[in-house]
């Protein structure tokens, strides 16, 4: 089935290579959905889309603007398909092949690969929706959406039968002792902080954030209770976000009032001594010390990760916690 023209031709001279990353990432995904044994939902999504390997092959060496007009122009259909079960699949398990596979082929960290991951998925998206304004559906669909619908139904059920998704790493770090007994600590403390004293406003802010809650951060809790520092520490993007988030509550409580306030200077423990030692010369205080390590994390984050929407949206919100103070 094929798009009309008229559209076609107001796409700019350099769409392609807009899209070429993201239409190869999704081409790679939807080869390996292909690729899965044949099972009722295979079976479906083939009746659906339509799409084979063959296809999927041919849609992979499209390498010009010209030669994407000309499929566009001749098979709208399949490139749209290839681009909803390819953003599909990378956003489920079944991506972790095409996405190591990425990793080590263009020698990009897992920040990297992330940024990446999240820039052709919202490509995708976009165009897609461009599609389904412009693309006849199929024979016996009312419009391409409610088609997509049904598409999207027939891969929950594959999904269904697959294990759950695994978030590709954002970081991987390596922590001496004192970084590590910090990160322990900070979230520790957030995690004590909403049923402390309910009425503070500051308070009242941490508990309405979802990443902060009890139950959020226990997960997280637990992950860095079993990691030895020096050990390779793999977080993903959600846990960054967390431990983001939880590092600068902890340094404005330990700035503010707000820790004498609920009577949590001594009781909250400090570095050993030995460990103290082995971080270097000693601070002034504790407070400094504390404030150091929270700088020195959240500027390798921001460094790190300066495009990232999760990492944007975090910052806006700490930023309105500071004002809550």
């Amino acid at each position: 089935m094929s798009a009309s023209a008229s559209w076609l031709d107001a796409l700019p001279l350099d769409f392609y290579d807009q899209l070429a990353r993201s239409l190869s990432l999704h081409g790679m995904a939807a080869l390996e959905l292909l690729s899965l044994p044949a099972m009722p939902a295979t079976i479906r999504l083939h009746e659906l889309t339509g799409l084979d390997a063959a296809t999927v092959h041919r849609l992979n060496g499209i390498e010009s603007h010209e030669q994407l007009l000309v499929a566009l122009r001749q098979e709208s259909l399949a490139v749209y398909h290839l681009l909803l079960l390819g953003r599909l699949t990378l956003e489920t398990s079944l991506a972790a092949p095409v996405l190591a596979y990425v990793r080590q082929s263009m020698g990009i960290e897992a920040g990297q690969l992330h940024t990446l991951l999240a820039y052709c998925l919202e490509l995708s998206g976009a165009f897609l929706g461009q599609l389904e304004e412009q693309v006849a559906a199929p024979a016996g669909a009312v419009s391409l959406g409610l088609h997509r619908l049904g598409v999207e139904e027939a891969f929950a059920g594959l999904t269904a039968e697959l294990p759950a998704p695994a978030l590709p790493p954002a970081a991987s770090l390596r922590l001496t002792e004192p970084q590590l007994h910090m990160l322990r600590l900070a979230l520790l403390l957030v995690h004590s902080l909403p049923a402390t004293e309910a009425d503070h406003p500051f308070l009242r802010a941490v508990a309405a954030l979802p990443n902060l809650r009890a139950e959020a951060l226990e997960p997280l809790i637990a992950h860095l209770g079993q990691v030895q520092a020096q050990e390779p520490l793999a977080l993903t993007m959600p846990e960054l976000v967390q431990l983001y988030q939880g590092m600068q509550v902890c340094g404005m409580v330990f700035v503010s009032d707000v820790m004498s306030r609920l009577g949590l200077e001594d009781a909250f423990p400090t570095l050993p001594d030995d460990e103290r030692a082995a971080a270097g010369p000693a601070p002034a205080s504790t407070r400094q010390a504390v404030g150091e390590m929270v700088t020195g994390f959240t500027y390798w984050v921001q460094q790190t990760f300066p495009d990232n929407p999760e990492i944007a949206r975090a910052r806006a919100q700490v930023l309105q916690l500071a004002d809550e103070l």
